[in-house]
């Protein structure tokens, strides 16, 4: 286990300290490793164990008590947004001539033509990569393929897949918060030691694109700024100075396996957690500010954004534009921006980088639609290539006569099956992993949530419940009756805001949190009444209370597979296993007439010795 200290609280008077992992120049004469070849993964099962991570920071239990943390932040970003308070207001947008002339100096080129492979005079090669920093040893697996390139067999003949000009993030850049220090845990600190690995002196820089996703607005913005916003200074940081809040300590694999089991990542969680709240008490208390770093920085990558959103010329006829839709709709900004440079280039081919699909599981999906109607645009009206991630798997869908969505959200975060029911929408072009294999996942969530291995807050919310129906019922049967109603009542409106929060199917989700949340409501008094004839000689009354705690969980993780196999709602089943495969981005080549040649590498397993493999191979012109 990598284990990291508590930053302890500095004075006011301390300038900040950038992060930018190692120094950005190391020894000249380093070997840069082979190409490596790519073969086509084929339809080959999917091992059956998966490598998980040994190296803190570790996977997020969703259902554990750091976890609160995002939610809380959830709640709070939504409060302030419903308040019109807009992180984007000091925001001024580059002009998409801007934008260019920015990434220009930063690749080298003809600063005076009108589109990037004009400048550059040849194809540009774009990586992108969604939904990332979370596992230390995923994301360092991740950043492993990214940095690499790779020979492919097309035409009889090897060709060769160089890494990209531009490293494109697809948004939630750390979970459970994108905050300045998750991201430089998470994401800076595991990418930046395979670059240590990879640089040379005198390697060109590359140039840092991203829009933010939901869990970047749950910081505000803050973290993500901190790494996506263009240095006015220009130059890169070459600080190897890095907060003492995350150092590493490396042990052995198998202790940090171990220590993962024991959950002790969920014990330092809250120590973190209330070390962070005692230093903001300490600040307040003190007249203070809690100083973070101001910049965080990839090896040899340069940010070269000034907001959430921007549009970037790739060839003629070609643009790609980045969108923020905030936790809601794109914002007027937005709209005034895209909608100025649509009329600036009419008709045009877009590469449109959303943070949310328009399709998802084969269903309309409402923030992605709203982001093309704000946009004026319609996947089956306009020759749109919807790039996205959010949903932690691959598709391609072809939804119109010349348009393509690429759902590419295997950046490092937990897997979201695909979808195991007929989808209304078709079958999509490729899709990965398989629907049977997305089954058998699904079939191991109510044991995994009852083994506590997604944490144990439902555990101890269930021990709460059973404590309170034990206790109404030495009140009496009236009050024993009416706690059971209301905790029956409050189950089926938890169990539907769970997994009906997008509205899609309402009618069926709540025909299937009715039985599940009276079933549980109902559970503590019938294990009351029944064990003690099984079991006589136990007092049952504290029993209850830990048999209906693995009981509840068990019986939510079956509500979960069950709404995943009807088809009602596909990504919170998925979250109890934090499953750590099936890991990909995608690499693109821009030709100067427009076309876009694209190749989805990743792996089943990304911790295993095993190579990349070749996940999809599709071109739009």
């Amino acid at each position: 286990m990598e284990a990291g200290e508590s930053a302890k609280p500095r004075s006011r008077s301390r300038p900040p300290r950038a992060i930018a992992g190692p120094a950005l120049e190391v020894l000249a004469g380093r070997a840069q490793p082979a190409p490596r070849l790519l073969r086509p993964r084929g339809d080959s099962p999917p091992p059956l164990v998966f490598h998980r991570g040994a190296h803190a920071p570790y996977a997020t239990r969703w259902f554990g008590v750091t976890s609160l943390a995002g939610h809380a932040r959830n709640l709070v970003a939504s409060a302030i947004a419903a308040e019109s308070i807009d992180s984007r207001d000091w925001m001024r947008p580059a002009t998409a001539e801007e934008l260019l002339s920015h990434v220009v100096r930063v690749l080298g080129g003809d600063a005076t033509r009108s589109t990037l492979t004009e400048a550059l005079g040849r194809p540009v090669w774009v990586d992108f990569v969604a939904d990332t920093g979370d596992d230390h040893d995923v994301s360092q697996a991740v950043a492993r393929m990214i940095l690499s390139t790779y020979d492919v067999e097309e035409g009889g003949g090897r060709r060769t897949l160089p890494r990209g000009d531009v490293l494109l993030f697809g948004g939630d850049t750390a979970y459970p918060v994108a905050t300045g220090e998750e991201i430089a845990r998470r994401v800076v600190a595991p990418y930046n030691e395979v670059l240590r690995e990879r640089t040379e002196h005198g390697e060109p820089r590359r140039v840092l694109l991203g829009i933010a996703g939901n869990h970047d607005w749950y910081d505000g913005l803050d973290g993500f700024g901190r790494l996506f916003r263009r240095n006015p200074q220009g130059s890169l940081l070459s600080n190897e100075e890095v907060p003492r809040s995350i150092r590493r300590a490396r042990v052995r694999r198998r202790a940090g396996l171990v220590a993962r089991q024991l959950h002790l990542d969920e014990v330092g969680g809250i120590l973190k957690l209330v070390g962070a709240l005692l230093r903001g008490v300490r600040a307040l208390w003190a007249g203070t500010k809690i100083v973070r770093p101001r910049r965080l920085a990839l090896v040899g990558y340069e940010p070269v954004q000034d907001a959430s959103y921007w549009a970037l010329p790739l060839a003629p006829g070609l643009e790609m534009w980045g969108v923020d839709r905030q936790l809601g709709r794109l914002d007027y900004r937005q709209r005034l921006f895209f909608g100025e440079r649509r009329r600036a280039v009419p008709g045009g081919r877009l590469v449109f980088v959303a943070p949310d699909p328009a399709i998802a599981f084969g269903e309309k999906h409402e923030p992605g639609a709203r982001m093309l109607s704000s946009c004026r645009l319609s996947l089956e009206r306009d020759r749109v290539f919807y790039l996205t991630g959010d949903m932690h798997h691959y598709e391609r869908r072809v939804p119109g006569a010349e348009s393509l969505q690429v759902i590419a959200g295997g950046g490092g975060a937990f897997l979201h099956g695909t979808r195991i029911s007929p989808s209304p929408g078709g079958p999509p072009e490729r899709v990965w992993p398989s629907p049977a294999t997305s089954r058998r996942l699904v079939a191991q969530v109510p044991f995994k949530l009852m083994g506590g291995s997604a944490g144990f807050i439902l555990h101890i919310g269930f021990a709460l419940l059973a404590s309170l129906e034990l206790g109404a019922a030495m009140r009496g049967t009236t009050a024993l009756i009416t706690a059971s109603i209301l905790i029956s009542a409050a189950l089926v409106a938890a169990l539907y805001a769970n997994v009906g929060h997008n509205r899609a199917h309402p009618w069926a989700v709540a025909s299937v949190a009715v039985p599940f949340g009276v079933a549980l409501g109902l559970l503590p008094m019938s294990l009351r009444l029944a064990l003690p004839h099984l079991v006589p000689a136990i007092d049952w009354d504290i029993g209850v209370l830990v048999v209906y705690a693995f009981l509840g969980a068990f019986g939510i993780g079956l509500f979960l597979a069950t709404i995943a196999v009807l088809g009602l709602e596909h990504q919170q089943a998925f979250s109890v296993l934090s499953h750590p495969g099936f890991k990909h981005f995608v690499r693109m080549c821009i030709h100067p007439d427009g076309r876009i040649e694209a190749w989805t590498i990743g792996k089943d397993d990304p911790i295993s010795p095993s190579e990349p493999a070749l996940v999809d191979r599709f071109e739009w012109r």
